[in-house]
């Protein structure tokens, strides 16, 4: 189990997590929801040792991995994919997948396993990495993580502005990755995704965990709620 404990995070003088206790089990999809600047992102980031903890704990199967640099925590079978993706532009498709299989030793998921999950990077593999589409850059962002085999994966926004059709290959790929047994941590504004795909839920607010539950328990209120603050975001 990959887990935040009391965990408070600051930005300079400025407190962004509020005593966050969250936990993301083998195999399940757990979403963090809530409207923008509710500390979705900053959790994940905390989550990966991106950014340290003020107070409060990591741990990992037990294990404390507070103090853990980030490239440990990616030998540790955690991988971040973030909102901005971070392609390496002047590289193809294909060197930048090629690259992250450097750093960490073989194991199920191979560079063929990521093009048969995303058919649309074999077409492109040689295509540099600033002429592809976003929904072509979120793919190898995906493939990308996978290659370092992780056991969590933490995807950030991962439909954000992309069109519906690549919405739905998206979502296939979290749905196969997730029955391939890898925990998935998934952070999105689109509601639709997390309730098509998680079955535990994590609602946050002012950088605090206000409601956690599981699928069956999100009633009409709760889901009236969560629409509402996406849609303000885009008023």
């Amino acid at each position: 189990m990959l887990e935040l404990a009391d965990a408070d995070v600051f930005y300079g003088k400025a407190q962004a997590l509020h005593g966050i206790s969250i936990a993301c089990a083998p195999n399940e999809v757990l979403a963090l929801v809530g409207r923008n600047g509710a500390g979705k992102s900053t959790t994940l980031r905390a989550m990966m040792g991106q950014i340290p903890l003020r107070q409060g704990q990591r741990t990992l199967d037990g294990a404390d991995i507070t103090g853990l640099s980030l490239p440990d925590s990616s030998r540790r079978s955690i991988a971040l994919v973030p909102d901005s993706r971070d392609i390496i532009g002047g590289l193809s498709a294909e060197e930048n997948l090629l690259l992250a299989t450097l750093s960490h030793p073989p194991g199920h998921w191979t560079i063929e396993r990521v093009y048969s999950l995303f058919p649309r990077l074999r077409e492109r593999r040689r295509a540099q990495g600033t002429s592809l589409s976003g929904g072509e850059q979120q793919m190898l962002a995906i493939g990308r993580a996978l290659l370092t085999n992780p056991r969590y994966l933490l995807l950030d926004e991962p439909t954000e502005g992309l069109a519906p059709v690549i919405i739905e290959q998206i979502v296939a790929a979290i749905e196969f990755v997730s029955r391939s047994g890898v925990a998935v941590l998934l952070v999105e504004q689109n509601f639709r995704v997390p309730r098509r795909v998680a079955k535990r839920f994590c609602l946050l607010d002012s950088g605090r965990v206000v409601w956690s539950g599981g699928r069956d328990q999100i009633d009409d209120r709760l889901e009236a709620m969560l629409s509402g603050l996406h849609e303000g975001t885009h008023a």
